[in-house]
This record gives C-alpha cells, structure tokens and sequence, in this order.
C-alpha cells in the first residue's frame, strides 16, 4: 500500500470519528432537563417539610410560652391570694385577672348568700355590658348545677349548657352569650360561679384559656373559703372581746348600783326629817327674805331627793312585762311628747322608717323610756333649728335604730364613758349623769345592746334589739 493510499484511508476514517463524537455529545441534551425537574421537585418538597416544621416548632414554642406565662400568672396569683384577707379585694383580684388573661370582656362572680345556703346570688362583677339582676339567682340541686358539679371544669355556655338551664338560669346565662362556666367547689361542695363572658366578639374561649380558668377556679375556691373562715374567725373574736367588755361593765354598774343604793338610803332617812322640820319653821316665820331663803334650801332638797330616788331607782330589779308592738308607733308616740319643746327650739325631726318592719317583742314602758332618754338629750345638745334624725330598720332577727342629732357630740376621749353612771357633759343643774346607764340596762335586759359614735353632723346612738325576747342574765336585774 502506498503512502497515499494510506492517507486517503486515514482521511475516510477522520469523518466517522466525528460522528461519534456527536452521538455522544447529544445523548445528555435529552436526560439534563428530568435530573433538574426531579432535583427541584425534591427541593421544594424539602423546603415544604421544612416550613411545615418551623411552623410546627414556632407553634409548639408559642404554646409552651403561653403555659409558662399561664403557670407564672397562676403562682403569682396563688401567692396574692394567701395574702389577701380582705374578701371584697380578694375577688375583684380574681376578676381582673381573669379578664387580661383570657382577653374576656366581663366577669361575675355568684357565690352563697350569708343567710341562705340554698342559692348563690351576685355577689361582684366587672367589665362592659349589662349584667342580669341581682333578683335571679342560681339554685342548688338544679340540673346545671349538678352537671357543672360532677365535671368539675369549666364548661363553655353552649346549646348542651342552655338546654338544661331552667327559666331563671337562663335569664342570667343570656347576658353571658359566648361566656365561661368556672365552678368553684370546696371539698367536692359547690360554693360558687365564676362565669367570664365575650358578649360582642367573635373570639371564643380556647383550650388554653379553659385549662389555665381550671386552675385558677380551684386556686379562688380555696381562696375563699380561707377569706371567709378567717372573716368568720374575726367577726367572732369581736363579738367575744365586746362580750367581754359588756361584762366588765355590767359588773363595774352592778358595784356601783350597789353601792349608789346604800348611799342613798343613807341620805334618805336624813333627808326627810330636814326637809319636814324646814317647813315647819318656814310656816312659823313672818320674814319674808328668810321664807324665800328657806324655799330655796327646800328646793334643793328635792334636787337631793329626786337623785336618791333615781338612785334607788337606777339598783332596784325592775320586772319588764314583754309585749309584741309596732316599734315605729312607739316611737312616734315618744317623739309626740316633745312636739311643743320641738316647736319652741324650731328643732326639725326627719324619719326614716323602713316599710313593714316586723313588730317586736320588748316592755313597752322600758323602752319608751330609753326612747324619752335619748330625745331628750338630743334636745339639749342642739341648739335653735337643729335636726333629730330617727331611723329604724329591720332583718330578719333585729330591729336596727339611730337617734342622731346636730348637736357638738361627745369628745372623743369622753365616749368611752358615756354609759358610765354619774357621767354626764351637761351642766349641773341639768342631769345627773344616770340616764344612759339607766338605758343601758335597759337594753341589756332586751338581750339588745346600745353603742354612741361621733358622725359628721353630730353624735348618734345606735340601738339594736332582737325581734323575739329571749330571758338574759340581765333579766333579774344587775
């Protein structure tokens, strides 16, 4: 074979080396664009898994936040309650609270009346809107009652919830449209209703709320009941230290009761035959400046006399015949008495009875003459067109009275004295300090008792006495 043989046969080969060359090349030009379409398809399914997780986790994150914050709300609320004596200040505690935490516009509070276990009534409430009438009440052993009882959650206000309500349950209910029923129980015992409301939003109360509402309501159930056994224990250290103190008393006007009556009979017998033989010489004397001396001297003996008599008065046992009257006619009839003595001073009279008080069971004579007592001092401490305030007012055990004037009232340092036989901030000739405690015991033999307070406009005596008598210590006499 020839040298040119040889390149034409090198040069035929030359083209065929291209063509594969090109088949080659062109193979990737079909597969790159499925590698890219399922890389990206891979891509942003990742990215999707990736979102959905950050999603997840922020939501997640947003939860327990919000149950940090919920449990650190709760301890410090916790912590605020055990502080808290103070029952009014306690719930209102509790209701603005409730109303930032779950972001509701109302709250109430229903709780057992003082007098009457049997229903709970409202007794606190805050926010915007209107709220039912305090003459609807909740009823226990209602059917809702029981439900919310045994579930011992809050529940939301629902068509489950209103189908069971009776018609005044659902006259309260309707003013809490999209509310919360919180129910406070007390050693598996319902005490109360805490209810927050959303009327006018669209919001409803979430998972969260409800759970961190559970807490909170066995956290106020306890709470309360802690207020009211400590109010309780409060309330009975009073009565008993005021107990106490009527004793003392009692005891110190008994000695001296005592001892005011032997006085007296003392002067009484001395007395008697000074005034006798005073006559007689007055009868015998022609003088008349020396007559008129004597009628003088005679004068003051029946000052004397009339003081010995309410000393002895004031230490004998008196047997009080009890009747059932109407305490408002009572007192009218006392203040008529001294209608003329009013009208002269030009001295106003204002009453203020509550209607139907009950009629009461007390000795009419006493008592008109602690009402006579009373009118008669206020009548001296004022001075021309001054007032006299008379208000009387019941429950179901008591009758309540003021009797309170314009007058300067008592110095303060002086009133722990005012009961105190012999006291008296009026001028000599005008009393000699026994009347009060005549009242004093008079009231005291009602089972009742009789307080002095120095007000704004004057002093005011406040008397109280049980609608029923009842046979006292007192009854026998000091």
């Amino acid at each position: 074979m020839t040298k040119a043989d040889k390149t034409n046969k090198s040069s035929k080969k030359k083209p065929t080396k291209k063509k594969t060359a090109v088949k080659k090349s062109s193979k990737p030009k079909h597969k790159a664009p499925v590698k890219i379409r399922a890389a990206t398809q891979k891509q942003l399914t990742f990215q999707q898994e990736l979102e959905q997780q950050i999603q997840m986790l922020t939501e997640s994150n947003r939860q327990h936040k919000r149950k940090i914050f919920d449990l650190y709300t709760i301890f410090e609320i916790s912590r605020n309650f055990n502080a808290l004596l103070d029952y009014q200040q306690l719930l209102d505690t509790f209701i603005f609270t409730s109303l930032a935490q779950v972001g509701a516009m109302k709250a109430a509070f229903y709780l057992l009346e003082n007098d009457d276990h049997s229903k709970l009534v409202l007794t606190k409430h805050k926010g915007s809107g209107e709220f039912p009438s305090k003459r609807y009440k909740f009823k226990r052993g209602s059917q809702l009652l029981d439900n919310l009882t045994k579930m011992n959650r809050p529940t939301l206000i629902d068509r489950d919830i209103l189908s069971v309500a009776n018609k005044t349950e659902l006259k309260i209910l309707k003013e809490f449209e999209n509310g919360l029923l919180v129910p406070l129980l007390y050693q598996t015992e319902l005490s109360g209703i805490f209810i927050v409301s959303n009327k006018h939003t669209v919001r409803t109360f979430t998972s969260d709320d409800i759970e961190f509402m559970s807490i909170l309501g066995n956290q106020i159930s306890v709470a309360i009941e802690n207020t009211r056994l400590y109010e309780a224990e409060k309330k009975s250290s009073m009565q008993l230290r005021e107990t106490q103190e009527q004793l003392v008393h009692s005891e110190r006007l008994a000695a001296l009761g005592e001892m005011s009556a032997k006085v007296a009979h003392e002067i009484n017998n001395p007395l008697g035959i000074i005034k006798n033989y005073l006559q007689l010489t007055k009868n015998r004397l022609k003088d008349e400046n020396t007559s008129e001396y004597l009628s003088i001297v005679n004068e003051e003996i029946d000052r004397i006399a009339k003081i010995v008599a309410e000393l002895l008065d004031f230490h004998r046992p008196k047997g009080y015949n009890f009747q059932t009257v109407s305490i408002t006619e009572l007192a009218d009839s006392v203040i008529s008495l001294m209608t003329y003595q009013f009208k002269k001073k030009k001295i106003v009279i204002e009453r203020n009875y509550q209607k139907n008080i009950p009629d009461v069971e007390i000795s009419p004579e006493g008592i008109k003459q602690v009402f006579l007592n009373l009118i008669i001092n206020a009548y001296d401490a004022v001075s021309d067109y001054g007032i006299l305030r008379l208000s009387i007012k019941s429950d179901k055990e008591k009758i309540m009275m003021q009797f309170c004037d314009s007058g300067p009232g008592i110095p303060p340092e002086l009133v722990p004295r005012v009961f105190e036989p012999f006291f008296t901030t009026k001028d000599p000739d005008k009393g000699t300090g026994l009347g009060l405690s005549v009242c004093y015991g008079i009231i005291k033999k009602h089972n009742g008792s009789i307080t002095y307070k120095n007000k704004e406009l004057g002093g005011c005596f406040e008397i109280k006495l049980p609608i029923k008598h009842k046979a006292t210590l007192y009854e026998s006499g000091f």
